[in-house]
């Protein structure tokens, strides 16, 4: 067998071994994982089909030249790197369609998990007893005591902030004010009693 035979029957089973490969590898994916698999194996066998055409025409023309064994081991060399490649990519798109179905498959087990445990008798009561609080919480600020209590605590605050400021406006056009007067004014809407 000849340099040539040799170097196209090793390129053509590369082309196969890539084939089969193809068959292997995208069982997993998806139809467009397995679209962009196979436009990818067939651009490779494409590449190499021609690189053998290619060869077969130069060794037509050049049988007896030096360099020709040289050639057609770079021939076989480049070949070998688009099939490396090619297996490569298909590998890649093998894994990322892995870890996506990895990835929701967790997602779906942790949905899972919190179904179960909304379903246990500790989250139930849990649950009815935080609604329990909301609900006593809401009506707790809804009885009339307690509105009276909160507008009252407002008006005051109010009453307080106003005094301050007219304070605050007499100190600022450098009035001066007895403390003691000071203490009147602002206690006059407190209950607490002046001293």
């Amino acid at each position: 067998m000849t340099k040539f035979e040799d170097t196209v029957k090793e390129m053509e089973s590369q082309v196969q071994d890539l084939e089969n490969d193809l068959a292997e590898k995208t069982e997993k994916l998806d139809e467009e994982g397995r679209e962009k698999a196979k436009a990818l194996v067939n651009k490779t066998e494409e590449a190499i089909r021609s690189s053998i055409e290619k060869v077969r025409n130069i060794i037509n023309e050049v049988q007896e030249d030096d360099r020709l064994e040289e050639f057609l081991d770079k021939v076989k060399a480049k070949s070998m790197e688009a099939v490396d490649f090619t297996k490569s990519k298909v590998a890649e798109l093998t894994k990322e369609k892995e870890e996506k179905k990895t990835l929701e498959d967790l997602a779906a087990d942790i949905m899972a998990e919190f179904d179960k445990i909304k379903e246990t008798d500790a989250f139930k009561k849990t649950a009815d007893f935080l609604s329990d609080i909301g609900s006593k919480v809401n009506e707790f600020f809804e009885k009339p005591e307690v509105k009276g209590a909160i507008n009252k605590a407002k008006t005051t605050t109010v009453n307080i902030a106003e005094k301050g400021v007219e304070g605050l406006k007499r100190a600022l056009k450098t009035e001066e004010i007895p403390a003691e007067e000071a203490k009147e004014e602002c206690c006059e809407n407190c209950e607490e009693p002046k001293e």
